[in-house]
């Protein structure tokens, strides 16, 4: 028992040591002013470390197993936006399927898109209230009527004329 302890210990710990392939292979070229353009502007670290933050919690998150088929990965399937708003200290995070640089259909999941309000460091410590997997009429806190077709708007009711009196009501009893 002894034996299998210490062996299992030192696979785990084995494991650890292993060296990682890394994701890149072949030789890196690099551009020239003629062979580059620019895809994202100099900007403040921070946004692009919030970028990043957003991006692992779609994948993470992400409830369409086949979301990314055809993409070389997934971030090749997807465009981030960064900017900032009311929240010192916050950057938010819109990120949209742009499907077309991996073959296939550009938007294969209808009004999709996610919001995420994300710190520089990466953490997401919100997403947007809007569930964009939901149909624009159902959204948090409000329900769906179970046959599928959007109920009629309630008609008010009319108010009644007021009750005029009858000739014989108006008479004193006497």
């Amino acid at each position: 028992m002894r034996k299998a302890l210490m062996l299992s210990g030192l696979i785990a710990l084995a494991g650890g040591c292993v060296r990682h392939k890394p994701a890149w292979q072949g030789e890196v070229q690099w551009p020239d002013e003629r062979s580059s353009s620019s895809v994202l502007p100099f900007t403040e670290a921070g946004a692009a470390v919030a970028a990043a933050g957003a991006l692992r919690e779609v994948l993470r998150t992400n409830p369409h197993p086949q979301l990314f088929q055809g993409c070389a990965s997934p971030e090749q399937g997807l465009d981030v936006a960064v900017f900032k708003g009311p929240t010192v200290g916050l950057y938010y995070v819109a990120v949209e399927q742009r499907f077309s640089r991996c073959g296939g259909p550009n938007g294969r999941v209808l009004d999709w898109w996610q919001v995420y309000a994300v710190t520089p460091q990466g953490e997401v410590v919100a997403k947007a209230p809007r569930t964009p997997d939901a149909p624009m009429e159902v959204q948090p806190g409000t329900a769906e009527d179970p046959s599928g077709s959007p109920a009629p708007p309630a008609e008010a009711p009319t108010p009644s004329p007021p009750h005029e009196a009858t000739p014989a009501e108006k008479t004193p009893p006497g």
